[in-house]
């Protein structure tokens, strides 16, 4: 499925719905490219942070879903060494 003609405001709902349950905070502040803010849960204290996503490079659902893959492995990163520190 081709991403053309989609807003940039219903791509944003895309992204945070994909990574629902969690809390996901997408910004645009330039028009032209993404920065992504997932949290654990409902808050996004500690979050993972992922900045310079050009919106030109989302061509298809296919596209979103590496995204949110790679959010998600960021998130899963940041965890283990998380644990890792209180365990050493």
């Amino acid at each position: 499925m081709s991403l053309i003609g989609v807003s940039t405001l219903e791509l944003r709902q895309m992204i945070e719905q994909a990574c629902l349950p969690d809390r996901c905070e997408v910004a645009c502040p330039d028009g032209v490219s993404l920065t992504l803010r997932l949290g654990q849960g409902t808050t996004l204290d500690d979050c993972v942070t992922l900045t310079g996503v050009p919106i030109d490079s989302l061509n298809s659902c296919r596209d979103v879903v590496t995204l949110v893959g790679q959010l998600r492995e960021q998130q899963r990163r940041q965890g283990a060494d998380r644990v890792a520190r209180i365990h050493a």
